[in-house]
């Protein structure tokens, strides 16, 4: 009987005196709120945007790491063709200062042999004026001496008619002098 009039004393009494029903009316609060039918659509939802979101964030993490792969890759490739281009630079520095060098050699060489023929053509030219001073002096040493080889020989030699005889041979000497070595015996 006791339980009885307890009971019945609750059942009485507003929901306001009595302190435990706080704690429950808000547990029957959230009770409720799982009782309601929107929930369960609400729960799948958000389930189903977690699960979407975790396959978006894997994805995005696979396709972050092929990016990086890629990007490595690509960095490595960017070395490997500058170490190729500055090789090819330094092989062109050095080709053009072997050919800078070869041009300067060519050039002396060239110096060196424009020298030595006009060298060999201002000798030869001496030589030839030297030659033609000769010329010039014979030349006026035989009109200069008078005597022409023809005309001023006293006697005639038989040896140009194509007739030796030593009766017929005169003596004769060099620069028209006779002498008794120049006779033959």
């Amino acid at each position: 009987m006791n339980l009885e009039k307890t009971f019945d004393n609750l059942k009485m009494k507003p929901v306001k005196d009595h302190p435990d029903q706080k704690s429950s009316s808000k547990k029957a609060k959230g009770l409720r709120f799982l009782s309601s039918p929107w929930w369960c659509p609400v729960a799948m939802t958000l389930g189903i945007l977690c699960l979407g979101l975790s396959v978006t964030m894997i994805m995005l993490g696979m396709q972050l790491f092929q990016v990086s792969d890629l990007l490595r890759q690509y960095q490595a490739n960017l070395t490997r063709q500058e170490h190729s281009l500055e090789g090819q630079i330094l092989a062109q520095q050095q080709a053009e200062h072997a050919s800078q060098k070869s041009q300067r050699e060519l050039k002396e060489m060239i110096e060196t042999l424009t020298r030595k023929l006009e060298e060999k053509s201002k000798r030869e030219e001496e030589l030839r004026q030297q030659n033609l001073d000769l010329q010039d002096a014979l030349q006026s040493a035989v009109n200069s001496s008078g005597l022409h080889p023809a005309s001023d020989f006293p006697f005639q030699l038989s040896i140009l008619d194509g007739i030796v005889s030593e009766e017929t041979q005169p003596p004769m000497a060099l620069g028209g002098w006779f002498s008794p070595e120049a006779l033959p015996i």
